[in-house]
């Protein structure tokens, strides 16, 4: 039987600010030690996109600000945040495109800022 794949591409998206809902989220060991692997989806346009950061419980870390954008509230000292609770929420992601060495284009969340509408995909 024959294994048949058809190619597709992998255009990435303009740079720009879109809805992207938290679809996983998980601790993996990368190259800098442990990180958080977020797993967006951008539903509109049918892209998935990953980002990585590390778990620190700074209020300045970026693993903070993203789960407060998530709970469109800030978190407070002394909080625990449930960062698998946050699976299914929403928030405005500032995507940018970049480059990579050898000229192939992907795309990067530079940010995350809370979803004035709510989480329609909960």
């Amino acid at each position: 039987m024959p294994l048949k794949i058809t190619a597709t591409e992998n255009t990435p998206l303009p740079t720009g600010e879109y809805r992207v809902e938290l679809t996983a989220i998980e601790l993996v060991d990368g190259q800098y030690g442990q990180q958080l692997r977020w797993t967006f989806a951008v539903h509109e346009h049918g892209k998935t996109l990953i980002a990585y950061s590390s778990p620190s419980p700074s209020l300045a870390s970026k693993c903070m600000r993203w789960a407060s954008a998530l709970l469109g509230r800030p978190i407070k000292a002394g909080e625990t945040v449930d960062f698998e609770a946050l699976v299914g929420r929403t928030a405005i992601a500032t995507v940018v495109r970049k480059r990579k060495e050898d000229g192939t284009e992907y795309n990067a969340i530079d940010d995350l800022m809370p979803d004035s509408d709510g989480n329609p995909f909960q």
